[in-house]
């Protein structure tokens, strides 16, 4: 199909006695404006001012003339192509709708008619009304219920373990009398294949339920809403709200869980900037990043402050996030994702796709990213070496294997949303390396950077409240020292300061509050020593005490 063409363009006038004749070649369509090549052939063929009007208008409806002539043409070509095609009249029609919904914003759906976002709005509009703390108990009944499957799969798990631990004892205790070595190996291999179908027959079952939750939960909250907006709102809601709260358990009082300890934490309000002042919240706290999200629902029912905070604000400019140090790869498997993930599962999201759902998606725009990121590698390196190794370089990068396009980098992130955590909304799992361990790291340190970039995506995005690890690790370790704990506090906290006075470039003037997680094996005295080093690099409001004021 021909996309253009060239015309001739003839404008004859009058200049005195004379009659001049200008011919010249145009490309359709144009690339520009008619106005705009008058006045181009003007100033090229020293035109008369007093012919630019006629001019113009001579060009505008020979353009508009010879346009509409070419796109007939095209589209006469256009249906030649789809007549020698075998694909029928209708699938091509089908085809043409979708491609108008998708481009055109006059034929495209409503953005009311999309699910996630009317439940999004119902949700919101629910939890700041009188139903409330029903909807809270509901989640909670749900929350009982599953915990109560996951109790029994993990009572399936050890029951097996224990019993697979004592065959293989046996066996090993009788190998070269009652059993050979193929019969061990035979043994073993049964074993995994009894602990695999089990992991799988419990999957399916923890996987079933919550599915049917999530279903139940959004018609339930999606009718009460109704009925809320309706006249007979009380009494259908009422009947409601008794339908599915019947099977709540309300047990004694030997099923409390007993009291959490409380954390050690500080709070200190700051000021960044020196012109345009911006305040903030810095808190240090000794705790596992785990108990940020660990969700423990009582038997007898209620909800505690920070899950209560969570849900009002899931849908709103005040989110909360948390910094996860993860390795390279986008799984659940080991340390403190399989953790993670096992946290996750003890109640159902309502809102968001399951954890393992997100990590698929994520796998996928990682190879994508990644193509992408070894594509520019090569590129520049080709560009650096001006040709003189690019043949080497090319082989180097494409006898790259097809793992290195699912595995992260240090410094790298990737995101992933939660309505079923404590008190966190979004969480980053920020992969790092053993160079953490070193005591000579520095602010160029790819960890750090990484650091650097999720406050950035913070900022832009409404997460006001972000939870980093100060040390740069979850757990304490031999050679983490004094020194090196000093050092790597120090490290951090300037880090840190630096991007948060960045902010105002990225769009983040809101008061926010930086949480800084030490390890649970930090001694208090160490954690007092954090406490008074940050004071030294934050500068920290100081109280004015009226009493002592004349």
């Amino acid at each position: 199909m021909a996309g253009s063409t060239e015309k001739e363009f003839v404008f004859t006038f009058k200049n005195g006695s004379r009659k001049s004749c200008l011919t010249v070649p145009l490309r359709l369509p144009l690339e520009c404006s008619a106005r705009d090549l008058r006045g181009r052939l003007v100033a090229a063929h020293n035109l008369p001012c007093y012919v630019e009007d006629e001019l113009l208008q001579l060009l505008e409806e020979f353009v508009a003339v010879e346009t509409s002539k070419l796109q007939d043409q095209n589209a006469e070509e256009a249906l030649k192509v789809l007549d020698s095609r075998d694909k029928p009249v209708e699938d091509i029609a089908d085809s043409w709708a979708q491609a108008f919904s998708r481009e055109c914003t006059r034929y495209s759906e409503p953005e009311a008619s999309n699910k996630d976002h009317q439940f999004a709005m119902t949700y919101h509009a629910l939890i700041h009304s009188s139903a409330l703390e029903t909807l809270l108990n509901l989640e909670h009944t749900y929350a009982v219920a599953n915990a109560d499957i996951i109790n029994h799969r993990e009572n399936a798990r050890k029951n097996l373990e224990d019993k697979q631990h004592q065959e293989m004892e046996s066996a090993m205790q009788g190998l070269g009398v009652t059993h050979t070595d193929e019969q061990v190996n035979a043994l073993a291999q049964r074993h995994f294949d009894s602990t695999q179908k089990l992991e799988v027959q419990w999957d399916n079952e923890v996987g079933n339920l919550q599915r049917t939750q999530r279903e139940e939960y959004r018609d339930w909250v999606r009718q009460v809403h109704q009925d809320m907006e309706h006249s007979n709102r009380e009494r259908t809601t009422i009947q409601r709200i008794r339908a599915m709260s019947d099977a709540v358990d309300k047990g004694g009082g030997a099923d409390i869980e007993p009291e959490e300890m409380p954390r050690l934490e500080e709070s200190f309000t700051i000021h960044l900037g020196a012109q345009m002042k911006t305040m903030h919240n810095i808190r240090l706290m000794r705790a596992h990043p785990l108990d940020l999200c660990r969700h423990k629902p009582n038997k007898i029912g209620g909800t505690k402050p920070q899950r209560l905070q969570t849900a009002l604000s899931l849908y709103s400019n005040t989110l909360c996030g948390l910094v996860l140090l993860v390795d390279n790869r986008v799984n659940a498997y080991t340390g403190i994702k399989k953790d993670f993930s096992s946290v996750c599962q003890q109640s159902t999201d309502f809102h968001f796709p399951a954890l393992q759902d997100q990590f698929t998606s994520i796998q996928e725009d990682l190879v994508r990213a990644n193509t992408v990121r070894m594509a520019r590698e090569a590129a520049r390196e080709e560009e650096e070496e001006n040709g003189s190794n690019g043949s080497a370089d090319s082989e180097k990068s494409k006898s790259k294997s097809f793992s290195d396009l699912n595995r992260l980098q240090a410094g790298d992130f990737y995101i992933t949303r939660h309505s079923n955590l404590s008190e966190v909304h979004v969480v980053f799992h920020l992969v790092a390396d053993d160079s953490l361990r070193s005591t000579h790291i520095n602010a160029r340190n790819p960890t750090i950077l990484g650091l650097r970039s999720v406050l950035k995506v913070a900022c832009r995005h409404d997460i006001l409240t972000l939870t980093f690890p100060l040390l740069l690790v979850h757990e304490m370790s031999e050679e983490m020292t004094v020194q090196w704990c000093l050092k790597r506090a120090e490290l951090v906290f300037k880090c840190i300061k630096g991007f948060m006075m960045e902010m105002a470039s990225w769009g983040g003037t809101e008061s926010r509050t930086i949480q800084f997680m030490v390890p649970e094996g930090i001694s208090d005295e160490m954690f007092h020593q954090f406490s008074n080093m940050l004071p030294q690099i934050f500068r920290v409001s100081t109280p004015l005490d009226l009493s002592k004021a004349k």
